[in-house]
């Protein structure tokens, strides 16, 4: 993976040698095809190893920073501690406990009886959910208002999300972008599910917040985790119309070390303290399933859309692994790019040897020491026979 997670300000805060060189080594893919509207779904295990993040997420980046990053985001960032040190006091870090959708309200928001939000500036997120829409746009070459507000969520089962496998999913259409929590695990297939799961929490575009008497940003500042910029996600067409796609961006995933040492420094996205070496997550599913449903008559409940077949699909668990675009057979290598052992901004080191299957099936990313050298192109990946490479 090349370059991304947080949707915070921690491109800039990580953007220092030296932070780089204490950095532990860690590994990600990004997708080869370029996706849009849709639902998002992952089968996975995260590491619970504090300084580690775990990720699933969509990103592109077609411009200089910050004026044309785009992500949507599903983290897990067990060593995070809220500790009132936001980089930008306009967008803090937000805690929502409760049901954070609602289908039964004309723009999905809760009622306010069913959810609360705060801002995070204690505690640590341990087994919460991190869900995140950063996209950064400008007007007349100046940055403009960014989306950038994340939110953390209780997990539905609490530390065992490191322990076994669950599925999440997110939807991300013309009207809102909806992320549920953890689910049972599931085998996922190339059809969608037959009964699309409720969300847990949506963000919506900034004027549709700022018109809801109840979570109107402006009464209070963690109300603003309710709210995106959707221009930069929401693309129209010459004649004005929306684009049946929506913006198109990479599926991916990573684990790498997030940890900051360094007192003089605001942000602890990882936590104060370096993951462990061998810190691991794994994946066993990933399934894209475009929109049908055609843009202008989308309407708020993402469950009462239709979703097309896969269009990317991966199932780790077997020897020979099944990866398919379109529902047409591929290699993990076409579908899927693999850090080239370089330091790539933000992340620091990631390295591809970092990268293996893990036991019982599935694709397994781990932390290590940093490596003096990149790979070679004659060094095996592992004994997974989608990775046997040279």
């Amino acid at each position: 993976m090349k370059k991304t997670i947080l949707g915070t300000s921690i491109f800039l805060i990580l953007f220092s040698p030296i932070l780089f060189a204490a950095q532990r080594a860690g590994v990600g893919l990004e997708s080869t095809v370029a996706t849009g509207y849709g639902l998002y779904a992952v089968t996975m295990r995260a590491s619970n190893s504090p300084g580690a993040i775990s990720s699933f997420y969509l990103y592109a980046q077609n411009g200089t920073y910050p004026s044309r990053w785009r992500e949507i985001d599903l983290e897990f960032s067990p060593g995070f501690t809220g500790i009132g040190k936001i980089t930008d006091p306009n967008h803090p870090h937000t805690l929502a406990e409760g049901t954070c959708f609602s289908a039964e309200t004309s723009d999905n928001l809760p009622f306010q009886k069913d959810c609360n939000m705060q801002a995070f500036l204690t505690g640590r997120a341990g087994s919460a959910l991190s869900f995140n829409t950063y996209n950064y746009r400008s007007i007349d070459g100046e940055p403009y208002t960014h989306s950038n507000d994340q939110v953390f969520m209780p997990s539905n089962n609490g530390n065992d999300v490191f322990n076994h496998y669950y599925t999440y999913y997110f939807y991300y259409t013309p009207q809102g972008i909806y992320w549920t929590k953890d689910l049972s695990a599931v085998n996922l297939t190339v059809a969608p599910p037959k009964v699309l799961p409720q969300p847990s929490f949506v963000k919506k575009d900034f004027n549709i917040v700022s018109n809801n008497p109840t979570w109107n940003p402006q009464q209070n500042i963690a109300y603003q985790g309710f709210w995106y910029d959707s221009v930069p996600l929401t693309t129209k067409k010459s004649d004005g119309t929306l684009s049946e796609t929506g913006t198109l961006m990479k599926l991916s995933i990573n684990l790498w070390d997030g940890s900051n040492t360094d007192p003089n420094h605001i942000q602890d996205w990882g936590g104060e303290q370096s993951p462990e070496v061998g810190a691991n997550s794994s994946y066993r599913f990933i399934a894209y399933y475009p929109l049908l449903t055609p843009a202008n008559q989308v309407g708020n409940d993402p469950t009462q859309l239709q979703y097309d077949k896969a269009a990317i699909y991966s199932d780790f668990t077997t020897a020979e692994g099944t990866f398919l675009v379109h529902q047409k057979e591929t290699t993990f290598t076409a579908l899927w790019q693999v850090s080239n052992g370089t330091y790539l901004w933000p992340l620091g080191q990631l390295d591809e040897r970092n990268l293996s299957c893990g036991k019982g099936g599935s694709l397994t990313l781990k932390i290590s020491d940093p490596y003096a050298t990149p790979r070679k192109n004659s060094e095996k990946l592992s004994d997974c026979e989608w990775l046997n490479q040279n």
